[in-house]
């Protein structure tokens, strides 16, 4: 398999033509090819700058995370866990997904407040969050024992996968395909005619086609711009620090919304992986790491968690969320031109939620019918004000929460409605 993937990622021009072209190899556009070419359209081209996972996904840590703020969200992200349940047998390759724990740790007693109604829609949708007393917080994290009073968490049986493990298996499933990649090439324009797009220019040749995917996340506005498609997710810079090894001591990967939003969690090796979002971060592509974020993260993990204080940091890096206004993905086609479609503004989600969402979107440009799922991520749901500002100060104020009353957890989700013609690679519709 590895002489299979290493053809692959062979250097080459850009076929003339393809049914669909996904810009960006992360995560979405893999997850994407493999269910395209799982459906029977197998004449697929992915264009990607540099190479596979050299964007977000390879720069995240990867939490798998089923509870969420708000209860469609939460549905969907109970569904893309299970994607991830079941994928190293899809796939047959170990993408290290396990089950640490995921404890959202409150320092409030309004956050425990705001997050009990919370918990009982987990409830009610089959995620069995629970509420932890300072007491139980502290003796289920003894890593927080010394630092800021609690004043409780949320704990669940969430997970973590590994990103470069789940690039590798995408690779080998690709590389039995069919499916074309085309490696180190930028997309320079898009042919547009009458009827929508027509081919996509790049540094490697030019491909007709009248399906374009744009699964590029932090430089999705760049992309979009040459299209002439405007949307208002922006890409704003997320930095990470690792540590050299340590004796197991953190339980669950660990998330505070208060005063700033921070995190950390331990990995199979020992290291401690961690960060401090800077709630004043400019929008703009920056994969800079920087002096000021380890000082930040050192300032605030030790207030937290006084025994990280002697860790030794071994290294550091950045990457990219491309932030919506709200906060949730731009998954579908637009209706600003026939055949452009989005996969991008996961705002920090996209190894979570990419691989299902692929799965979806895949069905919905071969079938011509879109899951109900997909309508809270329709690309079109904003207006010409709409703003994608990073607004860190009150986590919780970008998800309204919803209740479970107007559709209970026993009720079925709908059946999707035929919404266009199937999938014809000589004039496909969104």
């Amino acid at each position: 398999m590895v002489a299979r993937v290493r053809d692959l990622l062979q250097p080459g021009p850009a076929p003339s033509k393809a049914d669909v072209v996904i810009v960006g190899a992360g995560i979405t556009g893999l997850a994407l090819a493999r269910e395209l070419a799982g459906r029977g359209i197998r004449d697929v081209a992915i264009i990607e700058r540099r190479y596979p996972g050299s964007g977000a996904t390879g720069r995240n840590v990867a939490r798998i995370r089923a509870m969420q703020l708000t209860d469609e969200l939460t549905r969907v992200a109970i569904a893309c866990q299970a994607k991830y349940d079941r994928m190293a047998d899809d796939l047959r390759f170990n993408v290290l997904f396990y089950r640490l724990g995921y404890a959202w740790v409150l320092y409030q007693q309004a956050e425990v407040e705001r997050m009990r109604p919370i918990v009982e829609m987990h409830h009610a949708l089959g995620v069995h969050s629970r509420v932890l007393s300072p007491e139980d917080t502290l003796r289920r994290l003894p890593v927080l024992r010394g630092g800021e009073p609690v004043a409780g968490a949320v704990l669940h049986d969430d997970a973590i996968v590994h990103h470069d493990a789940v690039v590798w298996a995408h690779l080998e499933h690709l590389a039995a395909s069919g499916v074309r990649l085309v490696a180190g090439a930028t997309v320079t324009g898009i042919e547009r005619g009458d009827d929508g797009v027509t081919g996509v220019q790049t540094t490697a040749g030019a491909i007709s086609t009248r399906l374009v995917v744009n699964a590029t996340d932090g430089w999705s506005s760049e992309l979009n711009q040459l299209a002439g498609v405007r949307t208002p997710n922006r890409p704003f810079r997320r930095e990470v620090l690792v540590t050299a090894p340590l004796r197991r001591s953190v339980d669950a990967a660990i998330t505070f919304y208060q005063p700033v939003e921070g995190w950390f969690n331990q990995t199979l090796r020992g290291e401690i992986v961690m960060g401090v979002v800077d709630p004043a971060e400019l929008a703009g592509v920056d994969q800079q790491s920087s002096f000021e974020f380890l000082r930040r993260t050192a300032a605030v993990m030790t207030r937290k968690a006084p025994a990280l204080a002697g860790v030794t940091v071994i290294r550091q890096w950045a990457g990219m969320y491309d932030v919506s206004p709200d906060h949730l993905p731009l998954v579908g086609p637009t209706r600003q031109i026939e055949g452009w479609w989005q996969a991008n503004g996961w705002s920090g989600r996209g190894m979570l939620l990419a691989p299902y969402l692929a799965e979806l979107l895949a069905a919905r440009i071969a079938t011509g019918i879109a899951h109900p799922y997909l309508a809270q991520f329709d690309p079109d749901r904003f207006d010409e004000t709409s703003s994608a500002a990073d607004t860190s100060g009150d986590y919780y104020a970008r998800y309204k929460q919803e209740t479970t009353e107007s559709r209970p957890a026993s009720q079925p989700a709908p059946e999707p409605e035929p919404a266009q013609p199937p999938y014809n690679p000589d004039h496909p519709r969104p």
